[in-house]
């Protein structure tokens, strides 16, 4: 079987040609690592990203925009002592036409990508090789993204810079949970568009990062030796624009 796509339109009756597009494909169900990727419409760019996993004890280790913002790439994997249950990754970005860039920063156990003069960050990706990511998510200014991970292990974050109308952060508020997954969702206010998501947890890992309808989700995990429920904390973000 192959990999599932879905286009989604964010638009209402009257939008305008800036509106934004979701798409996303799923990969097979399989028992092993996989990457799936999906590309935006002819005459848009990637603004936004997201990716989710199914089944226990997998996880997101890259969310990689391509060079030239036409699509998104994601790579999932097992951890600790995996499963044998099939399970699935699905790739999300949100496309949007205009002008958009892309900056990447590599770094070790964090790393910030920045954007330049007036431009703003609209979305936040990235890579970690070997390690679980623990934060994904835009600066408070939205002058760059940030991408942290577990360990001391490389990271690259990823920026997608450029202006949208209204362009606003929400979320940042933490949730401590004592559970071994927690999800936590932010929403856009009024008639505000969801561009895209993220995410920040202490104390845990992170296995979803998405923007869904009017705003955005995180899903983490965590557990002690004994694959017991510890007291960690969960944040998202979610980046709106009009």
């Amino acid at each position: 079987m192959g990999t599932a796509l879905l286009v989604l339109s964010l638009t209402s009756p009257n939008a305008e040609s800036d509106e934004l597009v979701a798409v996303q494909a799923t990969s097979p169900a399989t028992s092993a690592g996989k990457t799936v990727s999906v590309s935006c419409p002819s005459g848009t760019k990637v603004v936004g990203t997201g990716a989710s996993v199914t089944g226990q004890r997998t996880t997101i280790t890259r969310v990689r925009p391509s060079a030239d913002l036409a699509a998104v790439e994601v790579t999932a994997v097992e951890h600790g002592a995996g499963t044998v249950q099939p399970w699935t990754v699905t790739v999300r970005a949100n496309c949007a036409p205009g002008e958009y860039t892309l900056v990447s920063k590599s770094g070790t156990k964090n790393a910030e990508a920045a954007c330049s003069g007036a431009q703003k960050v609209l979305g936040v990706a990235g890579e970690t090789e070997g390690g679980h990511f623990t934060k994904m998510a835009p600066r408070n200014n939205l002058q760059g993204g940030l991408v942290e991970a577990s360990g001391n292990v490389d990271v690259t974050a990823h920026a997608i810079c450029g202006t949208r109308p209204g362009l606003v952060l929400r979320g940042g508020s933490s949730t401590v949970v004592m559970t071994k997954t927690a999800s936590k969702s932010v929403a856009c206010q009024g008639d505000e568009q969801v561009v895209s998501a993220g995410g920040a947890v202490a104390g845990a890992i992170i296995d979803d990062v998405v923007p869904a309808g009017y705003g955005a989700t995180v899903t983490g995990e965590a557990a002690d030796a004994q694959g017991q429920a510890i007291r960690w904390s969960i944040t998202p973000y979610v980046v709106c624009s009009q």
